[in-house]
Order: structure tokens, then sequence, then C-alpha cells
């Protein structure tokens, strides 16, 4: 009987131990993702940032700031299949690119150019 006492106070705190509360966040859809500000270096060029806003109600707008001074606003539409995003301003043919995000970091890539943004703060 003192062994089987003994095995149980062994046994017993592992099995009473909890690993904590690691419930991980429910992940968000690429969609989900997407809305929001976003700002990227146009090929690297320091002067010229290109800036896109995502909005839920699948509209958005895109400007540049070339210099210190902010172009007009180009607005347009969006969608979203799988991994391919598909903007369309209504008067020239969408555009569509495949997209990722991982960490705050939006790559698009449409043929063969590749760009990156980040998301923009505030």
């Amino acid at each position: 009987m003192k062994k089987y006492l003994l095995l149980l106070a062994i046994i017993l705190p592992f099995v009473l131990t909890s690993c904590g509360d690691d419930k991980d966040e429910p992940k968000q859809s690429l969609e989900q993702q997407l809305i929001g500000s976003w700002v990227g270096d146009v090929y690297n060029i320091i002067e010229v940032t290109h800036h896109i806003l995502f909005n839920a109600d699948y509209t958005g707008k895109e400007w540049m700031v070339i210099d210190g001074v902010k172009s007009p606003d180009m607005h347009f539409t969006w969608s979203l299949k799988g991994n391919v995003l598909t903007l369309s301003n209504g008067s020239s043919e969408p555009e569509s690119m495949e997209i990722s995000i991982k960490d705050d970091v939006l790559h698009t890539k449409q043929g063969t150019i590749e760009l990156t943004y980040t998301r923009a703060k505030g």
C-alpha cells in the first residue's frame, strides 16, 4: 500500500500540473491581415515611398510620396482569391498579384516584379 501511495505522490503532480494558458491567438485569414495601411520603398529609392490602404469594405487607395511631396490619391476596389490579390480602379485593366504576409510584412509578386511593404504605424 505504501508503494502505491508513494507512486501516486510521485505521479500526481505531473498529472495535475497544467501547461498554463498557452492558447494561441486565432489565426487571421490573409484577407483580415491585409486590411490596414502599408508602406513600401519603391525599388529601394529612399526618396520615393508607396502607400496603400486596404479597407474592410473592399475599397482602398494608394499614393506616392516623392521627395516629401504627396501625390493625389488613386482609389480602387480589391478582391482576394487564395493568395491572389486583384486591384481595380474601374478605368484600366485590373491588376493581379500573388501576396503573402508574415510578421507585418506584405510581399507582392506580379510577374517578375516583387515588392515588399511594412504595416504602417499609427
